[in-house]
């Protein structure tokens, strides 16, 4: 179990990639329907009305699957390239999450503002 552990395949890029494939797909699936549960994509923009919290899931499920299609092979990449998991190791692998996890969330934002006004209300010309 610890060679697996500290194996440079067990690194932040694959893990997070693994969570962002599985987290896209499954509310992609299995959409959150109510803001009280206790899964989904919450934040202020996306809890104004019923319209925008599915707007909102749906984008960042979808936004999500793209993170992983990018993070899985860079992790699998890293696994190759470095033999063991030494501080610049980290730095590599650990970067390109917290930078989609970022981006997953700016993107989303700005869809939303992009389709609803401040009050939640659809935008004319969005679909």
């Amino acid at each position: 179990m610890t060679n697996i552990l500290h194996s440079p395949f067990c690194n932040a890029s694959l893990l997070a990639g693994l969570l962002f494939l599985f987290m896209g797909f499954m509310i992609r699936k299995f959409p959150p329907r109510s803001m009280k549960t206790w899964y989904g994509y919450r934040t202020f923009s996306s809890t104004i009305n019923q319209q925008t919290w599915d707007e909102g899931n749906q984008y960042a499920a979808y936004v999500s699957r793209i993170m992983a299609y990018f993070l899985v092979p860079f992790g699998l990449i890293c696994g190759f390239v470095f033999s063991t998991q030494s501080d610049v190791f980290m730095y590599v692998t650990i970067s390109p999450v917290i930078f989609c996890a970022l981006l997953l969330t700016g993107l989303t934002e700005w869809h939303l503002l992009q389709v609803f006004d401040e009050d939640g209300e659809r935008r004319k010309g969005s679909v």
